[in-house]
């Protein structure tokens, strides 16, 4: 198993589908590419721009509102499918566990009810995702991998044994605080940091098994550590490894005007 990596620094060298709502988006500017909401079952989608499709999943904490300096770049390219994974942004939580592999089982189903194929030949969709948006999307081609074309990892880790060693115990310490705080938002806080310490369930025979294309992204200063970023790109077959100079976490909206198009490259190679 090969991979390359790319050092950079800032210079660059809808039709509603199956059983899906769909509403126009009413913040939508004028001149913008089309914009529209959907409701898949309990969660909150929107989708802009036309071609082939592109699925982007948001990091923990998070709502889909974190690539809007990416999408509008993404989607001169792509049909930008864009959810907020369950329990996050104006998803429902709905019943049951919250987990990362719930939450990749639930874009499989966005991708079902938005794709153009059939449940006998779905459409396979790009997918591009962010921190726990990552793992979400490697549990997906896990998972679902008739419905992944490719990877785009940016940030992602296999467990909380991949974070430096200062965001693992700053998490920990938020974990605690969370356990002794009452109100009616701590069982939401304890849920969300328990994605990132619990592990999500991914292991080394799932990478070796991932067979769409793949690029593995970080930062130079981001959370994730450098060698575990590296040896997520090393497992997945055929993977390439992109580390973006000066990045930090959020490099991948930080410097959108400068990534966004090396993401593009990659799609379309």
């Amino acid at each position: 198993m090969t991979y390359r990596v790319i050092v950079l620094g800032l210079q660059r060298g809808p039709t509603p589908g199956n059983g899906a709502d769909v509403l126009p988006r009413p913040d939508a500017l004028p001149g913008e590419h089309s914009s529209w909401q959907h409701r898949v079952g309990d969660l909150h989608v929107e989708v802009r721009g036309s071609g082939a499709p592109l699925l982007v999943i948001h990091g923990n904490s998070g709502n889909l509102r974190f690539f809007d300096r990416n999408v509008p770049l993404l989607a001169e390219h792509r049909r930008v499918v864009a959810m907020d994974c369950r329990g996050q942004g104006r998803s429902a939580r709905g019943t049951g566990p919250l987990t990362l592999s719930r939450m990749a089982d639930d874009a499989a189903r966005v991708i079902r009810a938005l794709g153009a194929g059939t449940d006998a030949a779905p459409e396979r969709f790009d997918v591009l995702g962010f921190s726990d948006g990552a793992n979400v999307a490697i549990l997906l081609a896990v998972r679902h991998p008739q419905l992944v074309r490719s990877l785009v990892l940016a940030s992602g880790n296999l467990g909380v044994s991949g974070l430096r060693f200062g965001v693992r115990w700053g998490l920990r310490m938020l974990h605690l605080a969370a356990i002794l705080t009452p109100g009616p938002a701590r069982r939401r806080k304890l849920e969300l940091l328990r994605l990132m310490l619990d592990s999500p369930g991914i292991g080394m025979r799932d990478l070796r098994r991932i067979s769409a294309p793949t690029l593995v992204l970080a930062g130079q200063h981001d959370v994730i550590r450098r060698g575990h970023t590296r040896m997520l790109a090393s497992s997945i077959p055929h993977a390439r490894l992109l580390i973006v100079r000066g990045g930090s976490h959020t490099v991948l909206r930080d410097q959108a005007e400068s990534v966004t198009p090396l993401v593009v490259d990659f799609l379309t190679s």
